[in-house]
């Protein structure tokens, strides 16, 4: 079966779910996202080569949350509930505590944003955000992440950053974007 048999398939079926569904009241954007989304996950399933690993995912795994808030919902799942984010930042972040901050990620975010070409997703603490607060970073490409977590009350001028399971610091704040 080809690819543009499966999407002509998908598309056929997403037109007679809209049509035939009265008790369902979903935005057509939201349709057409969803729609677009399964077609893309067919394409890149036909498109991966043997080569590739299948840890790494699709590149629009991370790069359609770019707009959106953490908690807003891109297809079936939100950027802090994505299984392809969460499993980035388990791999990037060592300590513990950290990683269930950075996970919970339930205090007040700016909308996800590119940054040095990778997609980037700030929160902090909620009523303590200056003090507290981290952004991760994601290479749309690899799927590595980069967590910088910044807690004034442990450093007040430096950035603890964790990338593939280390961890480093460095002076000053963590990256902010446009946001």
């Amino acid at each position: 079966m080809t690819r543009s048999t499966i999407f002509a398939g998908l598309l056929a079926a997403a037109a007679l779910l809209a049509g035939c569904s009265s008790e369902r009241k979903e935005a057509p954007e939201n349709a057409a996202a969803n729609v677009m989304n399964a077609a893309e996950a067919v394409d890149n399933a036909g498109n991966a080569s043997a080569n590739e690993s299948a840890a790494v995912p699709a590149a629009d795994a991370f790069s359609r949350y770019v707009g959106k808030y953490p908690f807003d919902k891109v297809g079936a799942h939100s950027w802090n509930d994505d299984p392809a984010v969460k499993s980035a930042i388990e791999t990037a972040v060592s300590d513990a505590k950290v990683r269930k901050w950075v996970l919970a990620a339930e205090g007040p975010s700016s909308p996800i944003e590119m940054i040095d070409g990778k997609v980037a997703a700030w929160t902090c603490e909620t009523h303590n955000c200056g003090p507290h607060q981290w952004v991760t970073l994601i290479d749309p490409k690899t799927g590595a992440a980069q967590v910088c977590y910044f807690d004034e009350a442990v450093a007040p001028d430096k950035t603890r950053w964790f990338k593939n399971g280390k961890e480093e610091s460095r002076a000053g704040k963590c990256p902010e974007g446009q946001g």
